[in-house]
This record gives structure tokens, C-alpha cells and sequence, in this order.
């Protein structure tokens, strides 16, 4: 009895270990038949993009950047070769943005500096040549300061500068087959150094004699310009100063200069050139309570106009030129601007210092004067006794046409102008008894 229960405990032990056997010979029967029915997954294609290459001396030396793609996975690869010596650099791209800064030769990288320099000055220029329209250009100074973004300017270099190339052949414009002038390499590269700006500051030193009007209109024409781009920081600045006086001990040696130009062609239409001298002074407004509450004024400086005329100049012109040369030129009095005419006795020319033209031309114009006189011409003889002033240097020549003027003014009955040219003969030549006479019988 005991025999046949360990026999049958025996036989249950085998059946349970052939039933797991049997499980597990099935289930691995399975995985064997889902191994062989999975295909190898195909290896993803290499995509290659050159960005850059550049090769000198026959391509012993050469830089070429490639960028790899393999699925979502880039790299980008950097062949540098120097004669026998070559590196393969791996560099991942794990950024939309990514930026590789490649050393370059020394030599590039000044030409480039250079080209930045020429830019900013070549900016400083326009705004000088701007500026120069309105002020006077010993009393303004620019400066212009760039701020550089160095990556752009780095992409800017690999692009533009090649090893091999020569610095003078890159200004050069070339010309296609169609004979069409392709834009220069010059160009090209400063629209693209127009694009590495991160911003422009603009200072301009004005100096104390300029009026504060014009400052405002600078702080506004210089931002109105096409370089000028507020959004990305750029900026003006005005800054006031005395300057030193360049070419006299005025203030303001331009203004000066324009104000006696048109004097002197005003002066030229009725007096003769040798017959007067024009000197423009120019000075500040002394300032106090008044000028300090006002509003800005048109101009800050004042001037004192010097007229020295010949006596032999009629005393009529004084009168008249109180009168023209306000209308002239900006005078103001309330300003302070003032006008002061002398009269003097010029010295006399020497005969070496007279043109044998204007010989001539005197003696013309006295003949004339007296054919007038006597064939009873009398409006051309004032005519041609006015022409001749113009022309008269010695002192006994203009005596002797202001005594034909007088003549003629009297017979034309016109007997205040004949006054005032006897009068003023008298003055230049008491002695004159004939003159005396005329002026008894005229009274």
C-alpha cells in the first residue's frame, strides 16, 4: 500500500514537469517565429550641403564647412587643410540658431576693420556734407560711433574675403558678357554691413555763437535721414562749446564773409571800387535777464558794419545806402546791428596804377560828355558822366565830371541836382572860382 502511493505521487511529479516542459517548448517555438518575420530597418541617408569652401595656393591650404543631415540629427563638419596638415572637426547642431565662429588669418581680418573704418567715415562725411548746407563748417564737428554685431560681421568676412583675394581687385566693378556693369564687390559688401548694424550714435558739437533754433532743426533733420533707424537704438546728441576762431579773432568768420560779398556788390553798382572800403564785425548779444527769458531768437550774434567812403562820393549815396543796405542783408537794430558811414579823403593813385584801358576809356568818356554838352544831348551826357565816375581814379577827373553834371542838370532845368553837384565840388576844390560863380547865379 505504502509502495503504491509513492509510485503514484511519483507519476503525478512527471506528468506536471512534461506539462511545463511542453509549455515552454511551445512558447518558445513562438518567439522563434515572430524573430523571423521582423525586417531589418534601413539605415537613414546621409545629406550633405557644402556652406562654405574656400582654397589657395592650388588648394594646399583650404576651409570647407559642410553641414550633414541624418534624419533629425545635423552636424557640421570642418575640414581645415594647411600643406600636409589636415583636421576634420565635428561639431553637433543641436539649435535652429547655431553659429560656428571660424578663426581667420590675421590679414582678413584687418581688411575688414579697414572696410568698418571707411564706412563710418564715409557715414561721417554725408552728415558733414548735410550739415554743411545750413552752418558754416568751422562751427560744427560730428562724430559718428557704430556699434558693430559681431557675428553678422564674421558671417560678413567668410563671405566677402576669400584667401586668395587681392584687396585692390575687390573694389573693382566687373563687367558680364552682356556688357552690363554688375554691381561692385564694394557695394555688395557694404549692404551687408549695412545689415550687421546694431546701432548708430550721432554727436554733433556746435559752438555757442550758433542760435538754439538751430539746434532743434538739427535734432530734427539728422533722425529724418535714411541711415537713421530709431527702433534699433540709434541716437542724436547735440553738445554746445566755444570754438576757437580759425581765421580772424571774429566769432564768425563765414557769416562775415557773406555779409561783405553782398556789400561789396551792392556798393559796386554805384560806387567805384577804389572809392570805398567795407569792413563786417561780428559779436556776441551780451546776455541779462531780458535775453535770458526769451524765446529762442534767430541769432545770438550782433554786427557792426564800417562804411569808408571817398568825399568825392556824392553825400546823396550816404543817404540811399542807409536805406539799401538794411534790405540787403539781416539787419537788425533791435538786435544791436549797426551801420556806420565816414567819409575820408582817399589818397591819390599813382598813374602806373591805372590800365592804359582805363586811359582809354576816360578819355572816351569825356569827349562824349562834351560832344553831349554842345550838341545839346543832355540826358546821354549824364549818362556818360555817370559811367565815367565809375572809371575816374585821379582826384581832378571826378572833379571835372561832377562839374558836367552839374552843367547839364542846369540846362535841363533840373536845378537841385545842379545845386547839390556844384556844392559838393566846392567841398572837394574851394578854389574853384568858376564853380563859385555859377552857384551866385543859381541862387
Amino acid at each position: 500500500m505504502k509502495l503504491f502511493n509513492n509510485f503514484k505521487l511519483l507519476s503525478s511529479f512527471y506528468q506536471k514537469v512534461f506539462f511545463v516542459g511542453l509549455v515552454l517548448v511551445t512558447a518558445l517555438s513562438g518567439c522563434t517565429t515572430t524573430e523571423d518575420t521582423v525586417e531589418p530597418v534601413a539605415e537613414l541617408p546621409i545629406k550633405k550641403k557644402v556652406l562654405f569652401n574656400q582654397r589657395t595656393d592650388g588648394g594646399k591650404n583650404s576651409v570647407t564647412v559642410i553641414e550633414e543631415t541624418q534624419g533629425n540629427k545635423r552636424i557640421l563638419r570642418v575640414v581645415l587643410q594647411r600643406g600636409g596638415l589636415q583636421s576634420n572637426l565635428i561639431h553637433p547642431i543641436d539649435s535652429p540658431n547655431f553659429v560656428i565662429a571660424v578663426p581667420l588669418q590675421d590679414a582678413t581680418s584687418k581688411r575688414l576693420s579697414l572696410k568698418t573704418a571707411n564706412f563710418e567715415q564715409s557715414l561721417k562725411l554725408d552728415i558733414d556734407q548735410l550739415l554743411s548746407r545750413y552752418l558754416s563748417p568751422e562751427r560744427f564737428n560730428v562724430s559718428v560711433i557704430i556699434n558693430w554685431d559681431k557675428k553678422l560681421l564674421q558671417e560678413v568676412q567668410l563671405k566677402n574675403m576669400p584667401l586668395e583675394t587681392d584687396a585692390s581687385k575687390v573694389e573693382a566693378n566687373n563687367v558680364n558678357e552682356d556688357g552690363d556693369d554688375e554691381i561692385s564687390e564694394s557695394a555688395k559688401r557694404n549692404h551687408e554691413l549695412k545689415e550687421a548694424l546694431k546701432s548708430v550714435q550721432v554727436g554733433v558739437l556746435l559752438d555757442n555763437t550758433l542760435p538754439e533754433t538751430q539746434e532743434l532743426f538739427l535734432m530734427k533733420l539728422i533722425p529724418a535721414q535714411e541711415f537713421y533707424n530709431a527702433d534699433r537704438g540709434d541716437t542724436v546728441s547735440v553738445e554746445r562749446t566755444s570754438f576757437p576762431k580759425p581765421f580772424s579773432d571774429s566769432i564768425a568768420p563765414y557769416e562775415e564773409q557773406i555779409v561783405r560779398r553782398k556789400l561789396i556788390e551792392l556798393l559796386m553798382k554805384y560806387v567805384a571800387k577804389t572809392d570805398f572800403v567795407v569792413n563786417v564785425k561780428f559779436s556776441l548779444i551780451e546776455s541779462d535777464e531780458n535775453t535770458k527769458n526769451k524765446a529762442p531768437s534767430s541769432s545770438n550774434i550782433k554786427m557792426a558794419i564800417n562804411l569808408l567812403l571817398d568825399e568825392t562820393v556824392l553825400p546823396a549815396v550816404d543817404t540811399f545806402l542807409k536805406e539799401a543796405i538794411p534790405l540787403a542783408i539781416n539787419f537788425d537794430k533791435k538786435r544791436g546791428d549797426t551801420l556806420l558811414i565816414i567819409r575820408k579823403d582817399f589818397p591819390e593813385r599813382s598813374d602806373s596804377s591805372i590800365s592804359p584801358e582805363q586811359r582809354s576809356a576816360l578819355k572816351d568818356y569825356r569827349i562824349k560828355i562834351l560832344e553831349a554838352f554842345q550838341t545839346g544831348d543832355y540826358v546821354a551826357g549824364l549818362e556818360w558822366a555817370a559811367k565815367g565816375l565809375k572809371v575816374a581814379v585821379k582826384r581832378s577827373d571826378k572833379i571835372f565830371i561832377l562839374k558836367m553834371k552839374g552843367s547839364l542838370h542846369f540846362l535841363l532845368e533840373e536845378k537841385e541836382e545842379a545845386l547839390e553837384m556844384w556844392e559838393h565840388v566846392q567841398l572837394l576844390d574851394p578854389k574853384d572860382e568858376e564853380v563859385r560863380q555859377m552857384l551866385e547865379n543859381l541862387e
